[in-house]
């Protein structure tokens, strides 16, 4: 069979869900007196294009791009009349009159400075348009700051209450109105953006704030032409290259802060934060006719930034102080010089590696990315437009774990490539089409890097994993303690240079290696590599030993190679105390004995050791949880390829009644792997995209196997080679290490539109198809239970080994029939249909009442679609090795119905209000539901989530020449039996109905105003200022003496509110035809240190309760005198990322030429 996309391909050429890129202006010519005047022309002189009015006077230009121009109307014996800067915004109608004049002076001209209205007419839910004026005046760093200026919007920062790795995988968590994260379709001129396995965007598609002309922001009630969304759509779109040459640059940095702060006496990084953030920040931008090539322009921005430090926090100033020696006191003489400072740091009760107060940095992050396009006009109706853009993202962010090392963190990687290539054409005055298509590329890898710290040719990792002798380990740091065994009579020695896990071994490139068909040799010195002259058998009789083969070399980037899950060792055993002693156990000379240890006292003196385990209460030791060596939990690399084909008519069927189709259709191509704990091996956490093959080489037959003699080429070398069996999900006949589910939408929307009312309706079709298998129900069944069964595999007997049920094999749904096979079948295409209806009554020019419904559906995000289902020819072994998870490729679009109303009012020419409310009713939502198969139990993705949130919206908006604000207020209820897919995993599995309860993303009031002005003396200004309910957590409780959480009262109990206030303020002048700015962003201008996580017990960021707090004290003791002994440092509590950053002062120097 033919795949459906290359049959669209063939029939359409290119294929749309397009998102509507283009406004149109529309209204009447008359004299002064009101006669209409038909045959008056109206121009955009900068598009060239226009139309002429028909005998009423009306006149009507369609597919006019988003942007600002000036429109001329002119007719014989009338004053040419222009009206200048007119406003046309996606997929809305301005409508413009005109009044002419009789010419009284040949020539005569009337310019009218235009003014977008405050309210308008064509809209039928609430939208929000921010100019590139605002933009460019806002104190803003990046365009992702766009969208929590809008209320209603709640973005997620909790290392508490928040999709868990969201942070670690460069995602971000932002919710809208009450629905999920991920519900949101990020656009950027109408073409999709979202991460199709991860359902957001992150750190890698960060766009440049020169590439933006516009941003559009629809928090519920768009058209049928928008799909994969529930919540909100968000469109970016991209500057062109006007007539002339422009170009501008902008350079922000922290660096004038920090020299702000040292003058006022804050000198060191420890008291300096904008000396310790290190932030720069680069924004340049060109754009302008191509020379000598008529009617080609072209616009190119970039933007690169870095911050030395991803996050910073304030410590207290309880810190450990030693002078000189080490923090183990090794000598009489050193334990001497540190007498006094020894008892200050017990009584600070501060761990050694407690030593810096005030500001410390943690991890870094460098972002850079560039946005290219071509647009030829070819003539006034066909426009072709090319656009390129790359994001590079690379960071490393903040875990607790390595508060005080960070050697062994993960590092993170995103790039994104995207090309799209667009042609409009304007088939007659009244109907164009639009063909558009795209390549949108991420890539991410996360990983570890390979350090060899004493340079020995061991790696860290080796040595951590083979000890030294008698030790734990061998020592990283110390290029004299290297790895080694002790043989049975105690006095052999036995260099250990092969790792059994990897097959790497000391002296090779870095890479897993396979020893299956490496030579045998005598390894008289027992280390496991070959050795000159140690004898080997030379099977290919070339003289020369064979050794192992390169497997997969590791991946090398940013200087450095990048570990392999193999390659990962626990952190656990590095936790705290341990790791004084594991370092104490390779110092020369020493022996376990000499092991640092806290007997309560020292000999009646002072306690040098007072941090570790307390040998005289039980070996009670403080226990914190920081590691100091070992590796991050994360192993991911993954790529998503999604190529788009789109086609999109518009055409003005009547003077009210215009229509607007189209169909897409999107490709994916998702390679995903990502190992949680890898050092658990066959028990970590994996899922893979890629399909499951059987690693025996090409003759297909493994140790034990009948006619099997030894090992081929290919066996267990970790990767498929032909001839291997293999489990062909997709069913194309090939080992794929993808997926490539593919998605087909169509749409018709209508818009009715007179002068006293706009109706929009219309209806669309959503079509994926994931190109997998899905365990199936035996033909018997299949009448009354359906054709899958997703949650539960069904087994029969394939007596005669054809690889289907035949009418007299045995079936069941419990394992253990002969010659057991499970019934698959092939997923099929899924539909969903949605209709939209909104309307928009004129009640005057200047007011309206609007009313919208819609039903909203998104595909699941891929994860949870195809998590682990490259197995499901073995259920048993997918049971036992998956994590008991497993995706369900017959789960439907997550659904959203939405219902809003809104009273909008312009008072006067700069004033204007909206009134506002709507109800969402959530469903089909993506969770994991608990199914037995026999004696195993595991957790299948499938829709049963539900949720609801109500609320209402009131917006002020006022606007005059160089001047513009806008202040939002939401108040609303968010409720869901459940916050996230993943949420409903539990250890326990509780068989009673869910009820829906106040989700950790309820903010119930919402305050955010903007405003920006020119005034006077060329000084220009702008202020962001938000306004939120702190975040609801679930109180704690005491049943006798043991605090509970009281889940009868789930997220009862809220945080502190948020506020924040930003302030941009600069200085302009012009000279030599350039326009010079300097100014300062302030964020956080009056240092407001926000709550992001609280206690429950007491409701505070920095206080966990006195039940807690008693806990803090020296190893062993009980200092609250309740019999409760401590095992907390002071340092335990000290938790500054729990409030957000402090001040940050930015200085920043554009210039600009137009």
């Amino acid at each position: 069979m033919i795949p459906l996309r290359y049959i669209t391909i063939l029939i359409f050429y290119a294929s749309i869900l397009i998102a509507g890129t283009d406004g149109t202006i529309r209204g009447k010519i008359t004299d002064v007196d009101g006669v209409p005047l038909p045959g008056a022309n109206v121009i955009i002189p900068d598009l060239n294009i226009g139309a002429a009015t028909d005998m009423d006077g009306n006149y009507l230009i369609l597919n006019i791009p988003v942007g600002t121009y000036d429109v001329v109307c002119t007719m014989i014996g009338y004053a040419k009349t222009t009206k200048l800067e007119i406003h046309v915004m996606m997929d809305q109608t301005v409508w413009l009159n005109f009044k002419l004049e009789e010419e009284v002076i040949k020539g005569q001209e009337v310019e009218v400075l235009g003014s977008r209205p405050l309210v308008e007419r064509g809209n039928t839910s609430k939208k929000v348009t921010v100019d590139k004026e605002a933009i460019e005046s806002l104190p803003i760093r990046d365009l992702t700051e766009l969208y929590t200026l809008q209320s209603g919007v709640v973005k997620v920062e909790s290392r508490t209450k928040s999709v868990p790795n969201h942070e670690e995988r460069g995602i971000e968590e932002i919710h809208v109105k009450g629905g999920r994260s991920g519900q949101i379709a990020y656009m950027m001129d109408g073409m999709y953006l979202r991460n199709p396995i991860f359902g957001s965007i992150g750190s890698g598609t960060r766009l440049n704030l020169f590439a933006v002309k516009e941003f559009d922001w629809q928090p519920g009630g768009f058209n049928a032409e928008y799909g994969d969304a529930q919540s909100a759509v968000s469109n970016y779109h991209t500057n062109s290259g006007a007539k002339e040459i422009e170009y501008k640059i902008k350079f922000e940095t922290s660096q004038v802060g920090a020299l702000i702060n040292s003058a006022l006496g804050k000198t060191s990084e420890t008291e300096n934060f904008d000396l310790i953030r290190g932030y720069d920040d680069l924004n340049i931008g060109i754009g302008g006719p191509v020379l000598g090539i008529p009617k080609l322009s072209f616009w190119i921005s970039g933007q690169y930034t870095t911050e030395d430090n991803y996050s910073v926090y304030e410590f207290d100033d309880k810190i450990f102080n030693l002078y000189n020696g080490d923090y183990y006191y090794r000598t009489e003489d050193d334990l001497i010089a540190n007498a006094g400072n020894i008892e200050k740091n017990q009584r600070a009760l501060v761990y050694p590696w407690d030593s810096v107060a005030g500001f410390r940095g943690f991890g870094f992050t460098e972002t850079w990315d560039v946005f290219s396009k071509l647009t030829y006009k070819f003539t006034n109706k066909l426009r072709f437009h090319a656009a390129y853009w790359q994001v590079g993202n690379h960071r490393q962010s903040f875990n607790p774990r390595y508060l005080y090392w960070d050697e062994g963190r993960n590092e993170l990687f995103r790039d994104t490539y995207r090309w799209n290539f667009e042609v409009n054409h304007s088939v007659t005055q009244r109907t164009f089409y639009t063909i558009r298509t795209s390549r949108f590329i991420q890539d991410q890898f996360q990983g570890v890097r390979w350090r060899d710290n004493d340079k020995d040719g061991y790696p860290n990792w080796f040595e951590w994993r083979h000890p030294a002798g008698y030790k734990d380990i061998s020592d990283p740091e110390n290029e004299n303690v290297i790895p080694y065994s002790i043989g049975e009579d105690g006095d052999t020695i036995r260099y250990t240079n092969v790792d059994e896990r990897t097959g790497w071994y000391h002296g090779a490139d870095p890479g897993l290696y396979s020893w299956e068909l490496a030579e045998d040799f005598k390894d008289q010195n027992g280390n496991g590599v070959w050795d000159v002259g140690e004898s080997f058998d030379d099977t290919d009789n070339d003289g020369i030993w064979d050794g192992p083969s390169l497997v997969k070399p590791l991946i090398k980037r940013d200087g450095d190679y990048w570990l392999e899950p193999e390659m990962y060792e626990d952190y656990e055993p590095f936790y705290d105390y341990s790791s004084i002693e594991l370092r104490y156990q390779n110092v020369p000379g020493s022996s376990f004995w000499n092991v640092p240890y806290n007997s309560g006292n020292f000999f009646g003196g002072t306690n040098p050791y007072y941090y570790m385990p307390n040998l005289s209460q039980g070996g009670v030791a403080w226990d914190e949880g920081r590691a100091f060596g070992g590796h991050d939990t994360f192993y991911a690399d993954s790529r998503s390829v999604t190529d788009e084909i789109r086609f999109d008519l518009t055409s003005q069927i009547t003077d009210k009644w215009k229509i607007r189709s189209g169909i897409d259709y999107k490709y994916h191509k998702l390679n995903f792997y990502e190992v949680m704990d890898p050092w658990l091996g066959a028990a970590a956490f994996i899922q893979t995209f890629a399909e499951y093959w059987e690693d025996t080489g090409p003759d297909g037959l493994v140790l034990g196997d009948d006619g099997y003699t030894e090992a081929d080429e290919g066996e267990g070398n970790g990767r498929w080679d032909k001839g291997e069996a293999f489990t062909d999900a997709n069913n194309n006949g090939s080992w794929d290490e993808f997926r490539e589910p593919e998605e087909f939408s169509a749409y018709v929307q209508n818009t009715f539109e007179v002068p006293w009312m706009v109706i929009n309706y219309g209806i669309r079709i959503d079509m994926v198809n994931y190109n997998t298998q899905i365990w199936g129900v035996p033909p018997p069944l299949q009448d009354s239970l359906g054709l899958y069964s997703p949650g539960q595999p069904y087994f029969y007997s394939d007596l005669n080994a054809n690889n289907q049920w035949d009418n007299d094999e045995d079936y069941s749904n419990i394992a253990g029939l002969p010659r057991q096979k499970v019934f698959l079948e092939q997923s099929g295409w899924f539909y969903k249909i949605s209709p939209r209806l909104g309307f928009s009554h004129v009640i005057t020019d200047k007011s309206t009442f609007t009313f919208n419904y819609g039903l909203y559906y998104q595909t699941p995000v891929y994860q949870n679609i195809y998590l682990n289902t490259n197995r499901l020819e073995n259920p048993e072994e997918l049971f036992e090795e998956g994590e008991g998870q497993v995706g369900n490729a017959s789960m439907g679009a997550e659904r959203t119905q939405d219902y809003s109303v809104a009273f909008n009012v312009q008072v006067g020419e700069s004033w204007a209000y909206s009134l506002g409310a709507w109800v969402r009713d959530m469903d089909q939502m993506t969770r994991y539901t608990h199914e037995r198969s026999g004696v195993y139990s595991y957790q299948i993705s499938t829709n049963g989530d539900y949720g609801s949130a109500k609320g209402f919206d009131v917006t002020l908006e006022w606007r005059r020449r160089f001047f513009g604000s806008q202040l939002q207020y939401t108040y609303s209820i968010a409720k869901a039996n459940s916050e996230y897919a993943w949420a409903s995993i539990s250890g326990q599995y509780v068989d009673a109905p869910s009820q829906e309860t106040i989700t950790y993303f309820d903010r119930p009031h919402d305050l955010t105003y903007y405003a920006y002005t020119f005034l006077p003396y060329g000084i220009q200004a702008g202020i962001t200022a938000f306004y939120q309910s702190g975040y609801p957590y679930t109180p704690i409780i005491f049943r006798g003496r043991d605090p509970v959480s009281d889940e009868r009262n789930r997220n009862s109990k809220r945080g502190p509110g948020y506020k924040n206030v930003n302030l941009s303020f600069s200085k302009y002048f012009q000279a030599v035809g350039h326009k010079f700015s300097i100014g300062l962003n302030i964020f956080n201008i009056f240092d407001i240190r926000n709550a992001v996580d609280v206690y429950a017990m007491t409701g505070k960021p920095d206080d966990p309760g006195t039940y807690y707090t008693d806990y803090v004290g020296l190893p062993g003791t009980d200092p609250s005198g309740q019999g409760k002994f401590a095992n907390k440092s002071s340092a335990y509590y000290d938790r500054p990322w729990r409030l957000s950053t402090p001040r940050e002062i930015n200085f920043f120097v554009r210039i600009d030429f137009d």
